[in-house]
């Protein structure tokens, strides 16, 4: 049991998480994992009242965003994401990567990305305005489930115009 005291938010300058070759990847998917080990323990002790299972799943779905689709995917920093790389995860990315699509994952990665992205604006290392514009990508949930049905529906050749409609940046 994480005892619930003030977590005080790391030293982080968010130039550091800059990927320019597969040894910055390496470098900064290591300060990524430390991040969102802090991550979970501020959601644990932020007074919210999760239990240790629903900060584990925030912490597992801002996790799997950051490493799995901005550093390993994208190769950027994660302090320099748009709401458009949000939507272009959620309604292109994770789609066609995941062997079975569904909302209720999805849904938990985006709720788990949002809550990263407010922490982040709360440390000082994304502006204010671009959290809030990652956490209204995160919600737009209805749009989302529309694409990950019509991806089962596709046919033939679909495929290219249904990845135009929901481009990744």
């Amino acid at each position: 049991m994480i005892e619930k005291t003030a977590i005080t938010a790391p030293e982080i300058n968010p130039k550091d998480f800059d990927i320019s070759d597969l040894t910055d990847e390496i470098r900064v998917d290591s300060m990524c994992q430390k991040l969102l080990k802090h991550f979970h323990r501020h959601v644990l002790c932020s007074g919210n009242n999760l239990s240790e299972r629903e900060a584990g799943a925030l912490a597992h779905g801002a996790d799997y965003f950051v490493r799995d689709f901005v550093i390993d995917g994208l190769r950027i920093n994660i302090f320099t994401l748009t709401a458009k790389h949000v939507r272009g995860f959620a309604g292109n990315w994770y789609i066609h990567r995941t062997l079975e699509p569904n909302t209720i994952e999805l849904e938990s990665i985006l709720r788990g990305t949002a809550e990263f992205y407010r922490f982040c604006a709360d440390c000082g290392w994304v502006s204010a305005p671009v959290s809030e514009e990652i956490c209204a990508a995160c919600s737009d949930l209805d749009y989302y489930r529309l694409r990950i049905n019509s991806f089962h529906d596709l046919t033939g050749d679909d495929y290219v115009d249904w990845c135009q409609e929901c481009p990744l940046p």
